[in-house]
């Protein structure tokens, strides 16, 4: 059984946030093989970008809007709870499609995410 509540984390985008999103990838998709691949599980990544329009750098000061967000998808919540509560992650609406990289998860996945309306 799986809800429909994705669920979002924070990472800034200081040296150290390029490493983070590789070990969250790395432990989720570690632990969705160990439960056995649930349909429609996957992994999401935004990186935010700055006030100016421009991506956030790595390099950059760490500022709110120049952080990346990681996505868990409703069917993988019941496998990660762990990884939940230690990425911090909430409840959230799913990640913008425009925006999003699949980190893990297949090519199908990108159907969970809303297709804009113009």
């Amino acid at each position: 059984m799986s809800s429909r509540v994705w669920y979002c984390a924070v990472v800034n985008s200081d040296q150290m946030a390029a490493g983070q999103i590789m070990a969250i990838r790395k432990q989720f998709a570690e632990t969705i093989e160990a439960a056995g691949d649930p349909e429609g599980a996957c992994l999401f990544v935004v990186n935010h970008a700055t006030a100016d329009g421009a991506e956030s750098s790595s390099t950059d000061e760490a500022r709110p809007e120049e952080a990346a967000s990681v996505f868990f998808s409703p069917a993988s919540v019941c496998a990660i709870p762990d990884l939940i509560v230690v990425c911090g992650a909430a409840p959230s609406p799913p990640p913008a499609r425009d925006r999003a990289e699949l980190l893990v998860g297949k090519q199908r996945d990108w159907d969970q995410l809303p297709r804009s309306t113009h």
